[in-house]
């Protein structure tokens, strides 16, 4: 049995019922793991080789701003996702690993469109609204503290893009990061 707070369940584990005050603990404690942190990393990181939005410029300062940006835009969509929208529109917002008993390109097609497709809180598919809205809500945000070259309703589009894009990317990990620390024998087969 997996814990209310486990933001993915694994092929194996059964997933609890989650509760309304779940989904904002799991969204709260979301904003602060090494995981997301990284995501903050390789997002500022790729904006600053790239010289990308954030139009911050490229030195040091705009590295600092850019990775403070990614904190902010990471957390606050997180957050409207997982401890807002999820309890507006009854959703799960749990990613539920195919595993290995399925094909590979199964299983990457699978974690492409958990961004559109996700569970309600009692099972049944339904188009992902929660991670939709509180990703297009992030986006909308950033016009508070990014820089005016980046505002506008181009630019939020553009960001909300490259968030449902990262939100993918996100999937495919947690539904291969295990069996990529199994093969580098850093985690013992199941």
């Amino acid at each position: 049995m997996a814990s209310p707070f486990d933001s993915v369940i694994m092929a194996d584990e059964q997933a609890p019922a989650l509760t309304a005050r779940d989904k904002f603990l799991m969204g709260a404690k979301s904003t602060v793991t090494p995981f997301s942190m990284a995501g903050w990393l390789i997002s500022s990181g790729y904006s600053h080789l790239t010289n990308g939005p954030p139009n911050y410029g490229t030195d040091k300062g705009a590295f600092g701003q850019r990775l403070g940006a990614a904190a902010i835009r990471s957390s606050s969509q997180g957050l409207f996702t997982t401890s807002v929208m999820a309890n507006v529109f009854h959703e799960d917002p749990r990613y539920y690993q195919m595993g290995r008993s399925h094909g590979i390109r199964q299983r990457i097609v699978y974690a492409a469109t958990r961004v559109l497709i996700t569970k309600t809180d009692s099972g049944k598919a339904t188009v992902n609204l929660a991670l939709l809205t509180g990703n297009l809500a992030g986006a909308a945000l950033t016009n508070a503290y990014y820089p005016p070259r980046n505002h506008g309703v181009g630019q939020t589009m553009l960001i909300f893009g490259s968030s449902l894009g990262g939100s993918a990317l996100g999937f495919g990990v947690s539904e291969f990061l295990n069996d990529a620390l199994q093969l580098a024998h850093l985690k013992k087969s199941e």
